[in-house]
This record gives structure tokens, C-alpha cells and sequence, in this order.
């Protein structure tokens, strides 16, 4: 779960603003390293569909006929033309078009009257934890969409779209802005799985015998958690805004499906709590095996220390240089014939007497409950 050097690098660079100190507001300034845009515009009713690849340069004049949907797919920001046209043909604020080339804004809902400004991110496949940003514009009969990255983050929305059954055609264009803002909800829950099976494997880890690698990649983990925990929740809170206010851009039949995308966003922050208790938990355990090896090391060492310290006294005892022929109190067991296996016994006995008194005590050799179980 560590983040490589090259990741934080690009990191860097996403957060990096484009605009100086002092440009004028609604100034719109790409990105040198965005990719070149692709534009798909796709006109549909429920019982027609029309998608074209146009070049930058045919951006102009598009519109929608009367019960039709016009999409606008705009993938990579840059090209600032582009966002200069579709800013003159459709009315779109220019406080708006520069929040959109600035990659780095929180999920968001501005209401400009005739249309909605919504800003949301997306979960970046390369780059566990980062996300992309989608910007929506949704006017009463247009739907705009400005994805970061070329790759595109909306194909389970074209598939719907090519099923004529599907409601996504038989609704109107309000619908298509929430299948746009399910499909970026529902991208979460994988990433959720695959953090659930990697808190299990370090939860293995760290109740077998936990590597010192163990607390890295739990602290990863929590920063990812913590990353993904502010995302979901400002998603939670922007698609409460768009059900709290009143507006006609939205239906009644659209605000029950999002709805249950608000469900889905609560469901969200329910796994990430828990998820981020989890990553304590597992710091704690760690912490506390840790202590506990320490602990048993420490044990060891003073177990042995106390064991030497006698056998220490006697060697040195008899090892004093005190003539035995000069005086018969001067340690006359020297001059005796089993003198040296007499030493060797005694320390052997006050050894086997000292393990026996620990083991009474019941510091060592005790076994854990289970294994009696």
C-alpha cells in the first residue's frame, strides 16, 4: 500500500494549480502535461441513438432537437478551446469551465439557474486510493461531461445507453446525470473489496508472527482509508444537496433513484468506519505482539542472568586464591579428592532448584489455554 516516488510526483502535479497569483477570475490555463480531448457527442431518444467522434474544430453548433438528449463526452482538458466554445454555445459560467480544468476541486453541487455544475471524482485504477475528477454540466435538455483522463470512466453508462429497453432512454436527461453519478459511486465498493481482503491478510500476518513490514503497510492502508473516507463523504453530501433543493432541472421520478445513490454513499461510509477500526485494531495487536516478543525475550535473558548469578558466586568463590597450607580454614575442600565434581553439582543443583521455583511460579513453561483446550 506504500506510494511510490513516480505516484507522489504525479501527485504533486494533480494538486498543482495552474493559475498564478493574481490571473483574473474565471481564467481558463490547461495543463502543458493534459492530454489532447476526445469529444463524443451522442443524441438519443428511446428509439433512436446517435454517437459521433468529432475534432476539436467541429465543437461548434451542436444542439439538441426537440425530445432529444444531447451528451457531450469530453475526454482530456487540453485544449482550451474546446472549453471556450462549449462555454459560449451553452451558456456555461467561466467560474465553472476553471474549476474544471483545475483537477484538484472537492465534490461539489452549484446551482447557475439554468443549468447544474456538479464535480465529482472517480477511483483511479492506476494508483490505489487517488482519484480522478468528472465535471457534469446538466442543462434541461443537455448533459456536458469533462473526464481528467483520457481513459474513459463512462462505459458502463454507453452500454446502457445501446440497450433500447434500458431507462436510461426512456427517461430524460436528468436521468442520465444520475447513471453518470451512480456508475462514479458504484466504482468504490471494488476498491472496498480489495482493501477488505488485504485487511484480512495483515490481519493473518499480524496474529501469526507479524513482519516488521506489518505496521508499514497498515498505516498505508489507513491513509488510504482516511483518502477514500473524505471522497465518499463529500459525494454523500453532494448528492443530499441535489435531493434537499428544489429544482426543476431534476425530476421527482429521478430524485427516488438518487435516492438510493445517497443509500449507496452511506453504505460507503459505514465500511470505511469500519474498515479505518479495523486498521487500529490491527495496529494495536501488532503493537502488543510486538511487546509481548519483547517481553518474552526480556524474560529469557533475565531467567538466564538469574540462573548465572549464583553459579557466578560459587565459581568465583572457589576460584579465590587462599593457601589451604597456611591455615586449615583456608577453604580445605580444595585438597579433597572429588573437590572439583562436589563444585560441579552444586552448581547443577542450584540451577535444576532455581528452574523448578520458576516453573512453580509460573513463569516459564506454562502452557497457553488453547493448547491445554
Amino acid at each position: 500500500m506504500s506510494v511510490g516516488k513516480e505516484q507522489k510526483q504525479q501527485r504533486s502535479r494533480r494538486f498543482h494549480r495552474q493559475t498564478e497569483i493574481g490571473t483574473a477570475p474565471g481564467t481558463i490555463v490547461v495543463n502543458p502535461e493534459a492530454p489532447a480531448p476526445t469529444i463524443d457527442v451522442t443524441r438519443y431518444t428511446d428509439r433512436s441513438l446517435r454517437t459521433e467522434r468529432l475534432r476539436s474544430s467541429e465543437i461548434s453548433g451542436q444542439a439538441s432537437s426537440d425530445g432529444e438528449v444531447l451528451w457531450i463526452d469530453v475526454r482530456g482538458l487540453g485544449d482550451a478551446a474546446v472549453l471556450h466554445d462549449l462555454g459560449e454555445q451553452f451558456g456555461l459560467h467561466a467560474l465553472a469551465l476553471e474549476d474544471v480544468v483545475n483537477v484538484h476541486q472537492h465534490v461539489k453541487v452549484e446551482d447557475y439557474g439554468e443549468y447544474l455544475f456538479v464535480v465529482a471524482r472517480v477511483v483511479d485504477d492506476a494508483a490505489v486510493g487517488e482519484t480522478r475528477q468528472i465535471s457534469l454540466f446538466l442543462g434541461k435538455s443537455f448533459c456536458i461531461t469533462f473526464q481528467e483522463s483520457i481513459h474513459d470512466d463512462l462505459v458502463a453508462v454507453r452500454k446502457r445507453l445501446d440497450n433500447h429497453q434500458s431507462r436510461v432512454r426512456k427517461e430524460g436527461v436528468d436521468f442520465l446525470a444520475y447513471a453518470i453519478l451512480d456508475v462514479v459511486i458504484d466504482g468504490y465498493f471494488p476498491l472496498l473489496e480489495q482493501c477488505g481482503m488485504q485487511l484480512d491478510d495483515l490481519e493473518d500476518s499480524v496474529c501469526d508472527d507479524p513482519p516488521r513490514s506489518v505496521a508499514r503497510d497498515v498505516h498505508g492502508m489507513r491513509k488510504v482509508l482516511r483518502s477514500l473516507r473524505r471522497v465518499v463523504w463529500q459525494h454523500r453530501e453532494a448528492i443530499n444537496l441535489l435531493l434537499r433543493e428544489p429544482t426543476e432541472l431534476i425530476s421527482e421520478k429521478t430524485r427516488t433513484f438518487l435516492r438510493d445513490c445517497h443509500d449507496h454513499t452511506v453504505q460507503l461510509v459505514d465500511i470505511l468506519e469500519v474498515y479505518r477500526e479495523m486498521c487500529s485494531d490491527l495496529r494495536d495487536v501488532y503493537l502488543s505482539a510486538v511487546n509481548q516478543r519483547m517481553n518474552e525475550i526480556m524474560m529469557v535473558l533475565t531467567i538466564m542472568a538469574t540462573i548465572f548469578i549464583p553459579l557466578s558466586f560459587i565459581a568465583g568463590l572457589y576460584g579465590m586464591n587462599f593457601n589451604p597450607k597456611v591455615s586449615p580454614w583456608n577453604m580445605p575442600e580444595l585438597n579433597w579428592f572429588y573437590g572439583y565434581p562436589f563444585a560441579l553439582i552444586l552448581m547443577a543443583s542450584v540451577a535444576a532448584g532455581l528452574l523448578y521455583y520458576f516453573h512453580r511460579r509460573g513463569w516459564i513453561l506454562q502452557r497457553d489455554s488453547e493448547d491445554e483446550l
